[in-house]
């Protein structure tokens, strides 16, 4: 959620404006600054909702040939598996997947602590 800017000039950054023996910019200045910087904050939204809805178009043209070609390397992949499957589900199968999932956490540093 984003709040609005409050328009009261800062005590503390009178002091420092005061200190450098600069003017605060004038009411106007300010005004047209703040429409630039709305301006920009909308076109930034803008940009980002029109990637948004572009990556999301790319995504539905490009996912039934994703899941075909998924389909057909699972499709290979359980073929070839076929002769192992009795090892793959007994507590042997069971601890061996482990024991590498284990391994590839170690390796990706996933279980290091922060």
């Amino acid at each position: 959620m984003v709040t609005r800017m409050s328009d009261e000039i800062d005590d503390r950054l009178a002091a420092l404006f005061a200190e450098v023996h600069e003017t605060l910019p004038s009411a106007e200045f300010m005004q047209a600054f703040l429409v630039r910087m709305e301006r920009a904050r909308r076109l930034r939204s803008m940009r980002r909702i029109a990637l948004a809805l572009l990556l999301g178009a790319f995504a539905i043209w490009i996912m039934p040939a994703v899941l075909t070609t998924t389909a057909t390397v699972m499709r290979a992949a359980a073929e070839q598996s076929r002769p192992y499957a009795a090892l793959l589900i007994s507590p042997v199968g069971w601890g061996a997947s482990m024991l590498i999932a284990f391994l590839v956490l170690l390796r990706t540093g996933a279980l290091r602590r922060k």
